[in-house]
């Protein structure tokens, strides 16, 4: 290997290079524009990312997508044998002829607009470039109809496309494409296939309907969106974000001291400035608003969805991406096949995707981006898939936007695997189905019963009382523990159920603010870190410690959050650790339980990877209590049952040189936390804390600038503010304006609620004084 080495590096082979005339004019560099890959077969390959014999359906794709972005419906077919057709119900083309032959012209550059990420099938504004290219390269035809004119076009060989022919006709509403394809171009059994199915997936569910938000741009990606709009006026761009309309744009422009800048004049410096102030005047947009294609899109199939966010991006503040995906998945009788298919924001992907089954029966997908495998995906079977990503932005690897879905990669393998096992369980079986294959099998009818198709929150028990009239046919009655534990199981395997949620069982104490919130599903949802306020969490499973600590201003010595619950890990609890991990400020959980088998648990389970949810980034720690240390202590032993079933054991335990030993004692023993007294209890935590503990919270340098900054300003604003009003004559003056504004009575207030409340049941009267109160502060 040396020697091979030694010989590719030799400096005669230098010497050789460098003997070349360079000025030779056999050897000059040609030229030539990107652009020019469109005016042959092979280089549309290129620009296209699909083979030729897939270029007819992709031109029909690129058709398709654009109309259907547009909110038009669509119809396609043929004019004899090498014409085909595009035609929607939308407004028309804008623009004049001119105008439209530019669209269609392969040097014509990328639209700003397909800068702006946004749950679209558009991804580059490469679309009408390939369809001329189409054209040019197989010597075909194109002829556009809108606007009650017929125009026919002719791609050049100079980039550029020729007005050839222009008449009036009657073709008032929409748009229709003709295009015919020369031989150059092979034929395609369906070239319809992406074109059809792009738009059968158009309808269905629901779709976003805002703006592009700053949270889904990286500094250096924002920056070339504004570089893209050249002279525009800044404000004109930063009021096209979510939450930046109106005068936010100007309040974010002033704030970034870029008044009257234009777009192209920005540095990448001010553009990072300019995001992260427009990320503080708005809102993240969730997963969920983006919407969904929903169930019925494949009827006979089983459905499954996943909600997720993917941090992208080459530079800090990373973009962060909601997605939704979707999966549909049916069996059949084909023997072992797996068949895919997989859309990006409801348009059939161009790259290829392989899915088989390897020695070991997991499924795996290899092809734009993934090379995973799944193995809680069945086994055995044919089945057809279908997955469908909506996500604002998808990476791609060509310019024929092949995507790059690996940061989607675990909730496409959840909903995979998600969708596969329900219509496994939906396929004919001989055996006799058990009370959990009944629940489960009806588990997503009993769903949607209970929730209005998705439409509201439900409960645990709601789903147990649709399904229990449907599992006493079964003979035998379906009890609420036996439908709980089926629940965990199913929610463990296939993820959280969506929309269900669970009442607090437990609260949470914020030091410092000294509030303290329920811990349950629904406010773990809405729950938005304090900044700043706390660097470590203290989870307890006994809900009547929190009131001692609060009372020696415990969780204030340590800047801990306590967090208590009942029992085992609640999920409010789990999500609410998920949460903290996500969040940019640093925390690390502390796990107190008792000394018992499951107390053990409660820390592995905090740990450690599920089908759920993977594996928790943040720092946990185990404080115990231990059953060794229990019994150091010298602390009450309680006995309990061996009970028939063995009691689960965390790893840790079984991990020690002795853990056979303590593991078979956890069996018939514990000990409580509440054995300890209260003073022994802070005594015995206060010493964990200085063993394990982070120290006090001190933030960063910059954050306590700010701080001081931002405090000082409110208080000297209090003071001035004061003496100012008070030099005004403030209050002489609201009286006398109170004096001048005629008010209405009590009993014509009562009146004009009283029609309120006909026309709008579901007010409160105060909303009536609010609007009143407006339109008396007018005269002031």
């Amino acid at each position: 290997m040396n020697e091979h080495f030694q010989n590719c590096n030799r400096p005669t082979a230098f010497r050789c290079m460098s003997s070349v005339d360079e000025t030779s004019p056999n050897l000059k560099m040609a030229e030539r524009h990107d652009w020019a890959l469109f005016r042959n077969i092979d280089g549309l390959q290129q620009k296209a990312g699909v083979p030729a014999t897939r270029l007819r359906r992709l031109v029909m794709k690129e058709l398709a997508d654009n109309s259907l972005d547009a909110g038009s419906r669509i119809n396609i077919g043929c004019i004899g044998e090498d014409i085909f057709f595009i035609e929607d119900d939308g407004p028309g083309l804008d623009g004049t002829p001119e105008e439209i032959a530019e669209l269609f012209s392969i040097r014509r550059p990328m639209r700003s607009t397909k800068l702006l990420r946004l749950p679209q099938r558009g991804a580059l504004g490469n679309g009408l470039r390939v369809v001329a290219g189409a054209v040019l390269a197989s010597k075909g035809s194109l002829t556009v109809v809108t606007r009650d004119q017929r125009i026919v076009l002719q791609p050049q060989p100079d980039g550029s496309t020729a007005l050839v022919k222009i008449t009036p006709t009657d073709w008032p509403v929409g748009t229709r494409i003709e295009i015919g394809f020369g031989p150059a171009l092979p034929d395609d059994p369906d070239p319809f296939a992406w074109a059809h199915a792009a738009a059968a997936l158009a309808p269905e569910g629901s779709t976003y309907e805002g703006k592009t938000s700053a949270f889904w741009y990286d500094p250096v990606q924002f920056h070339e969106l504004l570089l893209a709009h050249g002279s525009h006026p800044l404000r004109g761009v930063i009021a096209q974000l979510d939450g930046c309309s109106g005068g936010k744009a100007g309040e974010i422009i002033a704030a970034a001291k870029l008044d009257r800048a234009s777009c192209g004049s920005i540095t990448g410096e001010q553009a990072t400035a300019l995001l992260e102030i427009a990320r503080t005047a708005a809102r993240k947009v969730s997963p969920e608003r983006l919407g969904s294609v929903g169930r019925d899109a494949f009827p006979e199939s089983k459905y499954a969805i996943e909600h997720g966010h993917a941090l992208l991006g080459s530079e800090n503040p990373k973009a962060e991406i909601p997605f939704v995906v979707e999966a549909w998945a049916e069996k059949t009788n084909e023997k072992g096949n797996i068949k895919i298919n997989i859309s990006v924001n409801r348009t059939p992907i161009t790259g290829e995707i392989n899915a088989y089954r390897d020695a070991d029966k997991d499924i795996n997908l290899r092809g734009c981006g993934l090379a995973h495998y799944f193995q809680s995906a069945p086994t055995k079977g044919a089945y057809n898939v279908h997955i469908n990503i909506l996500t604002p932005y998808c990476p791609i690897t060509s310019d024929g936007k092949a995507p790059n879905l690996e940061p989607f990669v675990n909730e496409i393998g959840r909903a995979l695997t998600t969708a596969m096992k329900k219509a496994q369980r939906a396929a004919p079986k001989e055996r006799q189905l058990s009370q959990k294959d009944v629940v489960l099998d009806n588990l997503e009818q009993a769903i949607a019963d209970a929730s209005g198709d998705g439409e509201y929150r439900f409960n645990e028990r709601q789903i147990f009382y649709q399904l229990r009239p449907i599992v006493q046919e079964t003979g035998q009655p379906l009890l609420i523990g036996n439908f709980k534990g089926i629940i965990t199981d199913y929610e463990n395997e296939y993820g959280e159920i969506d929309g269900m949620y669970r009442e607090p069982r437990g609260s949470i104490y914020h030091p410092h603010l000294r509030e303290t919130i329920p811990l349950g599903t629904l406010t773990v949802e809405d729950y938005e870190r304090p900044a700043w306020s706390f660097n470590k969490v203290t989870y307890i499973e006994k809900e009547g410690f929190s009131e001692a600590l609060k009372d020696n201003e415990w969780p204030e010595r340590h800047d801990c959050m306590v967090m208590s619950s009942k029992g085992n890990t609640t999920r409010a609890a789990k999500d609410l650790v998920d949460k903290l991990a996500e969040h940019n400020e640093p925390c690390t959980i502390y796990c107190v339980h008792d000394a018992d088998a499951y107390g053990t648990m409660i820390y592995q389970t905090f740990q450690e990877a599920t089908r759920a949810r993977g594996a928790r980034k943040v720092r946990i720690i185990n404080l115990g209590l231990e059953p060794w240390e229990a019994v150091d202590m010298g602390l009450e032993v309680e006995a309990v049952e061996q009970g028939e079933r063995h009691k689960p054991v965390a790893d840790y335990v079984l991990e020690r040189d002795d853990g056979a030993d303590w593991e078979e004692w956890l069996q018939t023993h514990r000990v409580e936390l509440n054995a300890m007294t209260t003073p022994q209890f802070i005594e015995w935590l206060d010493a964990k804390m200085a063993e394990h503990g982070e120290g006090k919270l001190i933030p960063p340098s910059k954050i306590l600038t700010a701080e001081l900054g931002v405090k000082l300003e409110a208080k000297v604003r209090t003071i001035l503010t004061k003496r100012i009003l008070q030099q005004a004559g403030l209050e002489t003056q609201i009286a006398q304006a109170m004096a001048r504004i005629k008010r209405p009575n009590g009993t014509a207030l009562a009146k004009s609620i009283t029609g309120v409340f006909k026309r709008s049941p579901e007010s409160e009267w105060r909303a009536h004084i609010v609007t009143l109160i407006d339109e008396l502060a007018k005269k002031v």
